[in-house]
């Protein structure tokens, strides 16, 4: 009888499932029972892998990604590392568009997952033709048979949450978590994860953080978006 070898097919097996570790001595002072979800337990040390992956195979299953296809994506550098990861393994060329504020360790870390890498001034407008939106917008106009991802836009990035981080969380707490608190970023994960929490328990708060200068705070409370160019743009078909 053949003895059966207990692996992965792939690190990308690996996503998800991430574990739920109980912070003691940090919440101390506060009340009630305070848990971490430990994301950089993914093989790419975020919680995005979970988009890159979730995006790129519904992109595969529709048929707009096939072999021999480039694909592009706009990162400060974590999303950038996990499409780079998954490209690799799934052998797709793969090019990112990455703003200038991100440390030259990330970017030859992209560049040594065999991704091509622009890197663009992080201080101008959006639509200025040097920032990274644009870089990557021109890129996937001039090659064929490319795939631009755009985090930012594509309601996949909080679908891949709703999918998973929310059911792994609901049912890690078996049903007693009261509070969600997320970084903001891009909106993915807190959407996502949010919005499968609150249609199992309408009463869990959803709490955001993001950094000082985010445009969201000012969105979330007045309406008003501070950037006059926005560019809403997801992969055709999907």
């Amino acid at each position: 009888m053949e003895n059966k070898i207990n692996a992965h097919n792939s690190i990308l097996d690996l996503i998800g499932n991430t574990p739920l570790v109980k912070l003691n001595q940090i919440a101390e002072p506060l009340k009630g029972n305070f848990y971490a979800k430990i994301e950089a337990f993914n093989p790419g040390h975020s919680s995005k892998d979970r988009i890159a992956s979730y995006i790129i195979d519904e992109a595969e299953k529709s048929g707009v990604l096939e072999p021999g296809n480039t694909i592009i994506e706009t990162t400060s550098g974590n999303t950038g590392f996990s499409i780079a990861m998954v490209s690799i393994i799934k052998g797709y060329e793969c090019v990112l568009a990455v703003s200038s504020k991100s440390s030259k360790d990330k970017i030859d870390m992209l560049r040594s997952m065999g991704a091509k890498v622009y890197v663009c001034p992080a201080h101008v407008s959006a639509d200025d033709p040097r920032s990274y939106y644009q870089v990557a917008k021109r890129l996937h106009e001039e090659i064929k048979g490319s795939v631009y991802i755009n985090q930012y836009f594509n309601s996949l990035n909080i679908l891949a949450h709703y999918k998973t981080t929310g059911p792994e969380i609901w049912e890690q707490t078996n049903g007693n978590i009261t509070h969600l608190i997320a970084c903001s970023g891009t909106g993915g994960t807190i959407s996502g994860t949010a919005r499968f929490l609150k249609e199992q328990n309408p009463n869990i708060r959803i709490i955001g953080v993001d950094a000082y200068g985010s445009v969201l705070k000012k969105f979330h409370e007045t309406g008003e978006f501070d950037n006059d160019e926005i560019y809403p743009y997801r992969i055709e078909g999907l």
